[in-house]
């Protein structure tokens, strides 16, 4: 094992970067004959909900540039992650990755290939710049983040983050009936229930009372036929609706009210038709035909809001 002059890392992590480069030239390998792109993840990152539309949207608007010569598009700027190329450009960057494996990593050898495709060695690097950007694409903002932080080189620690990646939480609209809200919560930084509600944005409880209740007063009599409600999210999977809480509706007046006495009634005249049972954060379901009423009013109420556990409503819609 020859002796490392530039960056002075050990003979462990001189093997643990060469064989990273060996994975990674053997997986481009595998792929240069399939398909028609190659994508570079990685098993501990954090990916937009829509990354595969976009990188699609994007591939296809960047193929028809015709100023576009990209051999690689660039969907996060952390190291080797969300490394997009065409698979028949892929044997140059085996090769550099195999040639140069004994002196730097893979993410800093694949740079070199583009030095070599758009610069001019005896010109300044500042006139490279625009060419470059014709060969290797940056797409902002990007879709990936890494979080993982125990690497495979033993005892190393990776707290590399992407300060500039936004994680966007998927929102499902619903064309809920039109409605009054009230609410004895408080939002973070605007994320309300009403932008939920119709469609707009999610839904992030920070404040409370302890007992507390979001109410959805119909502006007209409507037949409930079901529900879905979503909560928690991939970086804040622990904002979820707490169990034992509730869904409530109020009748329309003049009701057969014998069907109703199979659910519990609270004292201010609300049915209790669902319970959270489970750490799920998710209440969904499709009443049964015998079981469809006219309502008023529908309510969820949260009895054991706690400060030091948010709740994030990404999806809610009532049918």
């Amino acid at each position: 094992m020859k002796r490392d002059y530039v960056f002075n890392d050990s003979i462990q992590r001189i093997k643990w970067r060469r064989k990273q480069n060996y994975d990674v030239s053997y997986l481009m390998n595998y792929a240069k004959d399939r398909g028609a792109y190659y994508l570079q993840l990685e098993d501990d990152i954090l990916s937009q909900y829509n990354f595969v539309s976009e990188i699609f949207k994007f591939v296809q608007k960047s193929n028809n540039d015709l100023e576009s010569r990209w051999k690689m598009i660039e969907f996060s700027p952390l190291g080797f992650i969300g490394k997009l190329f065409r698979t028949k450009d892929l044997p140059i960057f085996i090769s550099m990755f195999l040639w140069f494996s004994e002196y730097k990593p893979l993410d800093l050898i694949h740079n070199y290939v583009f030095d070599i495709i758009a610069c001019d060695p005896s010109k300044n690097i500042k006139l490279c710049k625009p060419n470059l950007m014709k060969v290797k694409i940056e797409y902002k903002p990007s879709l990936f983040q890494h979080i993982g932080l125990k690497s495979s080189l033993k005892g190393k620690i990776q707290k590399l983050k992407d300060k500039k990646f936004v994680h966007k939480i998927p929102i499902k609209k619903h064309l809920n009936p039109d409605a009054t809200l009230s609410t004895s919560f408080k939002f973070y930084q605007g994320h309300t229930f009403n932008k939920l509600y119709f469609g707009i944005d999610y839904c992030w409880i920070n404040e409370g009372t302890g007992n507390d209740n979001i109410i959805i007063n119909f502006k007209e009599k409507f037949l409930l036929k079901g529900y879905i409600i979503k909560s928690g999210a991939s970086l804040h999977p622990e904002d979820k609706i707490p169990i034992n809480s509730t869904l409530e509706i109020q009748l329309f007046e003049n009701q057969n009210d014998s069907k109703s006495k199979n659910f519990p009634k609270t004292e201010d005249e609300y049915l209790q038709i669902d319970r959270m049972e489970s750490d799920s954060g998710e209440m969904i379901k499709n009443l049964n035909q015998s079981f469809l009423y006219h309502i008023k009013s529908f309510r969820l109420s949260i009895p054991n809001f706690k400060a030091n556990k948010w709740i994030l409503i990404y999806e809610f819609g009532v049918f």
